[in-house]
């Protein structure tokens, strides 16, 4: 024991004296501190809302994240705790003295462990600290209770440390070699985010195993807290109670124990302490070497006198210089690639290239069509990270070869010039990147092929790999090969590597996002199939020569600075470097101007030719705005009733001008003497009345102007406001491009024309920004019945439903397209202009542009209805979804005509658009539908979820859920629009894919809805109240309506619908004018309508409930009213077969029922619900009814006996997932034989 404690002791001291402990300890404090005094930090900062940043659950998530990129610092102090004695050659002196194994291992590791304790304690100390910032945002840190901190800290870093550092000791103590140790944690830190990628892929409920085999948590604390409310993770913690999660945090932990235990384990077995048995390989090998000796002194030796010897010339031209290079350079290559540590890392490229690569065909949850760019996309991911690895490792290893092994001295002395000997070096590691890179594209080029898809694209591989990526990899090499030869240290070299490629991200979080500082960065960018690098090209190209040209002046300071000789302090390298510098001066000096030319060029581009704007700068515009002008928003103020645009784009430029005019039409019983208008995009100029006013005044960015009339507009009296509009792109932006503008697929909207009164959309929404721009929280939206704001729609509050006419012109290869049927089309001076009108068909103040080479296809939909003509306007090579669209859309026309109301125009076209913006947008009988979310979907399984079919019938129901009824501006309209074109969206789903398939997207929708309420920012309100709870209205919005219509009948939730858009179909138009079958006024039954105030879910749900008989109130008012949740579970299931041939399956289920408030609180309320049982035959997730129906549950626990016809496999309590359950994955159970 006393010899135990004699190395435990030594190794401590040896520790706790090393610069490096209190480096690592600095680390996790800091790390810790920013988690919790800054809200741009960590992994519980961005999208967890309301969480307390020093809670239970912010803490858990903070140390798995420390226990992720700790990994190395593991490896670090427990690896090098073996190394030591064999690196100084001190273990053949050591192990001839009496220890027992247990002293030496065991103090070996009792040092690591506590010292690894100690580093990581600073998670500790630093999240205790954060809370006194006086900075920190105070409103998300609770009291300071230590179990907070430490009960996390014992169960998940603790844990870590001991499972991660006793295999990383036993690989130590069993290879002997660093290079093993620091390959093994990055090893372990790529599988792992393998497994992440893996499990983010395939998004698989059943999350069980998963969590059990995670080794790091991430995973883990994911199954446990995913649905976890705000309340819950503010007081919960992640315990070894096998109640919680069933149990797998416990199992997970003695698993992991189990491992690190086992790694002892083999340690002790395999490790000799003694010098005989640890140099035995190196024994032979000299005894070898001593016989071949023997046997060559025995061979008659020719005498030197008996021939000529040759006369050496030495010769050190440019020639000689090019040999050795080519020599030096070829040695160290090969020595590389006789490694095997290299080629595991080739080993770990390829796996995670194949393993992302076959993820590449999921975009979002959806399967997709392998295309180039996704696949890029994938695997440069993980090939970017390993080649960074690989740069600093390789560059460490090559400058410090020769000090290592002690052969510095011979090589020193070698006739090679340091330039030579230097680049040799750096050329080495750039060939491995480069054969990194040609695998990464074969991987990404094999993946397309395994999957079906040979449109290989070779060209965009050789673009974005070697034209993109391997410049910003040479940066980073370079950069390394500067540090690792400045610094006295290799280790210290890796932690400045290190720290400088996480500081980068860390700095652009706090909004140090400029490029020309962020060393080695580059404007974030995005390739799209339809406009290919587009303008993201000249920033990009700019940036990399930038960085590559400091990045090599740099360089050149290394080989000035260049070790060689004994003397190797910083002062003497000082001299030599001074003595270098005239020979290397001119090349620093071309590097220099090149860096200098560059950023001159990039900084005149992004803060001269445009107005650089951050993050900050974009949200102090936002808080100006609102801070100004809010006191203007209930001003009075005409309403639009007409719009005429005239529009030309520019695709070439990035650019369009134009004029619009706005007829204007006082609706109030007031005069109005004051136009109030506001620029969102500082696209409106020369503002015109047609009457006499004066501009009193305009904000900065003519974001906001008033004019006064000089006679003031009556009431029922009208005007025309017209004014110039336009967008004119200057060079590029550091990061702030609109992307609207395109060369090819240009998509912008009314939001770029003015806006009569204050705008309410361009406020901050997040209560963390409010708080930093010292605004008040966001007021609520007006209470349902507010008699003003009753009379404005949710949409544009400056309108209700306009006439609308527009002129668009584009570049002669495009087609232009808005809003409207088409009138003419024409070419003059080489360009192509469109006429569109909807003539006095009356529609939303809601109109887009959109401009771009397409092809098209065509279709006409015939009904009782009229015809109307379908269109699909596609960038060529994206033909892959237009069956699914358009079979889509002609499902949705005949169900919502059916049970709606009748399409009210001719045309319905979807215009695809590049992938910069990742949605679908209905505007009146046109949907822009970007690239990204349709277009390249593949169904290869009956099972897989078809999102393009649904996404195409949902925007198809915004033609009626906006387009015919638009809700007030009040507290729920929303629901109006989105939850209803949802539902929609699922019967036409459930008529293609039978119902019985529908609890595959049932448990999707389920999902997002359920985390949605843990990341909340203000409160979950019920969903006849939603505001901009996005998470509530399509997810949670979609599922009970569909629900409600599977309990009350389809029929009758449909009839109660058609009953509420009749009543309020296009509620407050009394604008509007005859102009035949498809307008409004036309229709006598809706004459009662046009003077109604918008409606609201009031309405909405009183048709509902009319429908809805007695026993089945209580859905109505939990779904739209309450927030309530279930816990149902089936508990056991047997089966015994009858004389009858037939079988009586025992079913044993729990149901609870809980009403949660906005925060998540739960109070239980009293079961008397009706919940479906089902028994089932086939296997899991292929099941097939044998008996479903709906039975009333009035306890925690039942027992069902139902007698089904064919062997039963599983059964449970609300099988389709219909309901909203917390934890669904126990809802269904095997059943077992009796």
């Amino acid at each position: 024991m006393l010899q135990f404690l004699e190395f435990c002791s030594f190794e401590l001291k040896f520790r706790f004296k090393s610069v490096s402990t209190w480096v690592y300890f600095a680390i996790w404090f800091t790390f810790a501190f920013l988690c919790v005094a800054s809200e741009n930090f960590g992994p519980v900062s961005f999208g967890q809302g309301k969480v307390l940043l020093n809670g239970p659950f912010a803490n858990t998530f903070n140390d798995v994240g420390a226990a992720l990129f700790g990994i190395i610092i593991v490896a670090a102090i427990f690896g090098t705790s073996m190394l030591r004695d064999f690196q100084r050659d001190t273990y053949q002196i050591l192990f001839t003295k009496p220890f027992s194994k247990f002293a030496y291992l065991g103090g070996r590791w009792i040092g690591s462990f506590v010292t690894t304790v100690f580093a990581f304690s600073g998670l500790l100390f630093g999240a205790f600290a954060g809370t006194f910032a006086p900075w920190a945002d105070h409103t998300r840190i609770g009291p300071n209770h230590l179990w907070a901190y430490l009960q996390p800290f014992l169960f998940v870093t603790a844990v870590q440390i001991f499972f991660i550092g006793s295999a990383f000791f036993a690989v130590a103590a069993l290879t002997r070699k660093t290079f093993i140790v620091y390959l093994q944690g990055v090893a372990l830190f790529m599988l792992y985010v393998i497994g992440i990628t893996v499990f983010s892929a395939t998004r698989s409920l059943e999350r069980f195993w998963s969590g059990i085999l995670d080794p790091i948590g991430f995973i883990l604390i994911d199954d446990i807290t995913r649905y976890w409310t705000v309340v819950e993770k503010n007081t919960l913690y992640v315990t070894w109670s096998p109640a919680l999660a069933n149990g797998i945090f416990l199992y997970n932990r003695l698993l992991w124990i189990g491992v690190g235990l086992l790694s002892l384990a083999a340690c002790w077995a395999l490790f000799p302490v003694s010098v005989e048995a640890l140099t035995a390989r190196s024994q032979s090998r000299r005894a070898a070497k001593a016989k071949q000796q023997e046997l060559d002194e025995v061979r008659p030796v020719r005498s030197l006198t008996s021939a000529r010897l040759p006369v050496i010339q030495q010769v050190f031209g440019s020639g000689a210089t090019i040999t050795q290079f080519l020599s030096l350079t070829r040695l160290r290559l090969r020595n590389i690639l006789r490694d095997i540590p290299f080629w595991a890392i080739v080993a770990l490229l390829l796996a995670f290239g194949i393993n992302n690569g076959h993820y590449a065909g999921r975009v979002a949850d959806r399967n997709v069509w392998p295309v180039t760019y996704l696949v890029l996309q994938a695997v440069e991911g993980s090939a970017t990270l390993f080649l960074y690895i690989v740069a600093a490792l390789y560059t460490a290893e090559l400058l410090w070869r020769e000090r290592d092994t002690h052969f510095d001295g011979i090589h020193d002395a070698m006739p090679i010039a340091e330039s030579t000997d230097w680049l040799s070096r750096l050329t080495a590691v750039l060939a491995i990147e480069t054969i990194l890179l040609f695998f990464t594209m074969l991987v990404g080029i094999f993946m397309q092929t395994i999957a079906g898809y040979y449109h290989y694209e070779i060209g965009q591989y050789l673009k974005e790999l070697y034209l993109v990526t391997f410049p910003q990899i040479v940066t980073f090499t370079l950069l390394a090969f500067f540090v690792q030869t400045i610094v006295s240290n290799k280790f210290l070299g890796h932690g400045i590597i290190i720290g400088l490629f996480v500081l980068m991200p860390i700095l652009f979080n706090f909004g140090w996002e400029n490029t020309l500082y962020l060393i080695g960065q580059v404007p974030a960018y995005t390739y799209s199939d339809m406009n290919g690098y587009g303008h993201f090209a000249a920033p990009l190209f700019w940036a990399i020569v930038y960085w590559l040209s400091i990045a090599a002046l740099l360089a050149v300071v290394a080989v000035a600075y260049a070790r060689r000789g004994a003397e190797d302090s910083l002062r003497a390298r000082t001299r030599l470097a001074l003595a270098r510098a005239p020979r290397l001066a001119p090349l620093a000096a071309l590097f220099l101007l090149s860096a200098l030319g560059c950023g001159s060029w990039y900084y005149y581009n992004a803060h001269v030719l445009n107005e650089y704007r951050n993050a900050k700068i974009r949200r102090d515009i936002q808080a100006d705005y609102e801070r100004q002008f809010k006191k203007y928003e209930n001003a009075l103020q005409p309403k639009v009733t007409a719009v005429d645009a005239s529009v030309n784009i520019y695709p070439g430029r990035r650019s369009f001008d134009g004029s619009v005019r706005l007829t204007l039409e006082n609706k109030l019983s007031q005069p109005i003497d004051r136009i109030y208008l506001t620029d969102q995009r500082q696209s409106v100029s020369d503002v015109r009345l047609d009457r006499p006013s004066h501009l009193l005044s305009s904000a900065a960015r003519n974001i906001f102007s008033i004019y006064a009339l000089d006679r003031p507009l009556a009431p029922g009296e009208g005007m025309l406001l017209t004014c110039n509009i336009g967008h004119q792109s200057r060079g590029f932006r550091d990061g702030d491009e609109p992307p609207e503008f395109a060369y090819n697929g240009t998509f912008f909207d009314s939001d770029y024309g003015p806006y009569l009164g204050y705008n309410r959309i361009i406020e901050l929404t997040d209560p963390r920004r409010r708080r930093e721009e010292h605004l008040p929280p966001l007021e609520e939206m007006a209470n349902r019945g507010d008699p003003a704001h009753s009379l404005n729609n949710i949409f544009p509050h400056d309108s209700d439903w306009i006439t609308y006419h527009t002129v668009v012109s584009t570049s002669s290869d495009q087609v232009a397209l808005a809003p409207g049927y088409l009138q003419r089309s024409w070419s003059a001076g080489g360009r192509h202009y469109f006429e569109y009108s909807m003539g006095s068909t009356h529609v939303l103040d809601f109109y887009s542009f959109l401009s771009a080479r397409y092809q098209v296809r065509k279709e006409t939909y015939h009904s009782s209805h009229g015809d109307v003509a379908l269109e699909i306007y596609y960038s060529p090579g994206h033909a892959y979804d237009l069956d699914d669209m358009l079979a889509s859309t002609r499902a949705g026309l005949d169900y919502y005509q059916r049970v709606f109301s009748p399409y009210q125009f001719h045309q319905f076209r979807i215009l695809e658009f590049p992938r910069y913006r990742n949605f679908a947008q209905s505007f009146a009988n046109t949907v822009p539908y970007s690239e990204n979310m349709g277009f390249i979907a593949r169904l290869d399984k009956p099972t897989d979820i078809d999102f393009t079919y649904f996404v195409t019938a949902h925007e198809l129901g915004h033609q009626w859920w906006a387009h015919q009824l638009i809700g007030a501006d009040v507290q729920g309209s929303n629901m109006l629009s989105e939850s209803l074109a949802e539902y929609s969206a699922l019967q036409v789903m459930a008529h293609k894919y039978g119902r019985d398939n529908m609890h595959r997207y049932l448990r999707h929708e389920l999902d997002s809805y359920l985390r949605g309420r843990g990341a909340e920012l203000r409160h979950e309100p019920p969903l006849a109240l939603v505001q901009q709870e996005s998470y509530v209205w399509y997810q949670k919005g979609g599922q009970i309506l569909y629900t409600l219509a599977d309990y009350i009948g389809e029929d009758k939730l449909d009839l109660a619908l058609h009953n509420f858009l009749m009543q309020y179909r296009y509620a407050n138009a009394n604008n509007q004018v005859d102009a035949g079958e498809n307008t409004i006024a036309s229709r006598p039954a809706l004459a009662s309508n046009l003077d109604k105030p918008y409606p609201d879910t009031r309405m909405l749900v009183d048709a509902i409930r009319a429908q809805t008989p007695p026993e089945l109130q209580y859905m109505v008012d939990d779904g739209f009213n309450r927030i309530v949740l279930y816990d149902n579970k089936a508990l056991s299931a047997t089966s015994q077969k009858t004389g009858d041939g037939k079988y009586k399956v025992t079913l044993q289920v729990q149901a609870r029922k809980v009403q949660a408030d906005g925060n998540g609180n739960e109070s239980p309320m009293p079961l008397g619900d009706y919940i479906e049982i089902g028994v089932f035959k086939g296997k899991k997730d292929e099941e097939q009814p044998l008996y479903i129906e709906k039975e009333k549950l009035t306890r925690d626990r039942q027992t069902f006996t139902i007698v089904v016809n064919e062997p039963p496999t599983r059964a449970g309590i609300d099988p389709y997932n219909k309901l909203i359950d917390r934890i669904s994955d126990d809802n269904m159970i095997d059943v077992s034989k009796q």
